[in-house]
């Protein structure tokens, strides 16, 4: 078996996932941006990090398990690991954390359009600084 045999599979699983996030919480452009930003910052990363390993013999390839590309001393195969890092775990965080930012959302809206209560608290119930001004009391 080689190297992207294995690859496919986690990446597969990672494009699945944040093929789910998407459809279900419609990310807006700055998780585009952040995606790829993230994916630069880790490839440059993983070049410079993965060569120093493997020039110091930490890390060694079978050729036979290999493409033979390579950057620098780094087989490309070793790319796939970060690039999935980067598919997933953004697309975990919509999952899971997207119920907060939602509700977040909600709140901010209501407080927004006049329809939230005007007692001084914030989104989650803390005194904001114009309300200690004011002397907005907690109830």
């Amino acid at each position: 078996m080689t190297y992207w045999s294995v690859n496919f599979i986690f990446l597969g699983i990672s494009a699945v996932v944040l093929l789910v996030a998407v459809l279900v919480r419609r990310p807006r452009g700055l998780f585009w941006g952040s995606l790829v930003a993230s994916f630069v910052l880790l490839g440059v990363l993983t070049a410079i990090f993965d060569n120093l390993m493997i020039a110091a013999g930490i890390m060694t390839y079978t050729e036979h398990n290999i493409s033979g590309v390579q950057i620098g001393l780094a087989p490309l195969e070793d790319f796939a690991y970060p690039f999935a890092g980067v598919l997933l775990l953004p697309a975990l965080w919509l999952l899971l954390g997207g119920v907060r930012q939602e509700r977040g959302a909600r709140e901010e809206r209501r407080v927004g359009d006049g329809r939230g209560s005007h007692d001084g608290r914030g989104a989650r119930g803390a005194r904001t600084p114009e309300a200690e001004e004011r002397g907005v009391r907690a109830e």
